[in-house]
């Protein structure tokens, strides 16, 4: 039988209890309004006008960078190296061809303690040539972050088409970056 000393004790534990549930989820909620602001939004828009530097510099120098369908691994070097090269060209040809390209992220995951996030989802890449023919594709994504001097970098950056297997469906159905 529980005495009223008994029933205090179980109201106040629960009471911590929520308040600890409901603080992490407000902590990770801020941390993903700041990841949104501070890594996503200039991340899309980087890629959506091929801005190297701008994209780059949301990397952390220790970054590693996975393209799974090619098998291929780089550190922050290689992988500035390599938007260099690919890039411009990139950013010429859409000129020249009179294409518009766009640039989605939806999410699926999103953890955070505070100093390190890790978060899954998945992109739409969409062009429209001159003749407004629209082609899309769809990726997958798994990306861990860290704060760096107060400011959330990305740590670790994956990709795939999963062998062009992620529909519209499973896209739209994950979360759009709010």
């Amino acid at each position: 039988m529980l005495t009223s000393k008994n029933r205090a004790m179980i109201r106040k534990i629960l009471t911590l209890t929520l308040l600890i549930a409901f603080g992490s989820s407000a902590h990770a909620q801020t941390d993903q309004q700041t990841i949104n602001q501070q890594v996503w939004i200039p991340f899309t828009k980087a890629i959506m006008t091929q801005d190297i530097e701008t994209f780059i510099q949301l990397h952390s120098k220790d970054v590693i960078r996975v393209e799974r369908d090619s098998k291929q691994i780089m550190n922050y070097e290689k992988y500035a190296s390599d938007l260099q090269k690919s890039w411009p060209a990139w950013k010429e040809s859409q000129s020249v061809e009179k294409t518009r390209y766009t640039f989605e992220l939806r999410f699926l995951e999103r953890i955070s303690n505070g100093d390190q996030a890790f978060e899954v989802g998945y992109f739409k890449n969409e062009l429209v040539n001159a003749k407004g023919e629209k082609f899309v594709s769809f990726g997958q994504f798994h990306v861990a972050l860290r704060k760096e001097n107060g400011v959330w970098k990305i740590l670790v950056d994956s990709d795939s088409d999963n062998n062009r297997s992620i529909t519209e469906a499973m896209f739209l159905s994950a979360k759009p970056m709010e």
